[in-house]
């Protein structure tokens, strides 16, 4: 189960329930923004996936969805 490898801290939980929640994101959507984070914190060397490696998946995902519309 990805969730338990990549599980966020407290404030990366909250800031991912409410990009999902405001972005409307599909459960597959929710776990590839996550999946991102976690390779992000195994960049950086961190154990934990914190609020800075979730806001710079979030942002990338914003990114492609724009880069789809403007396609």
């Amino acid at each position: 189960m990805i969730e338990k490898y990549a599980a966020p801290d407290a404030a990366g939980q909250q800031l991912l329930r409410d990009a999902a929640g405001k972005m409307k994101f599909s459960a597959r959507g929710y776990y590839r923004v996550l999946n991102v984070a976690r390779t992000l914190a195994d960049l950086d060397g961190n154990e934990t996936v914190g609020r800075i490696h979730l806001a710079e998946a979030i942002s990338y995902r914003i990114a492609g969805e724009r880069l789809t519309i403007a396609a």
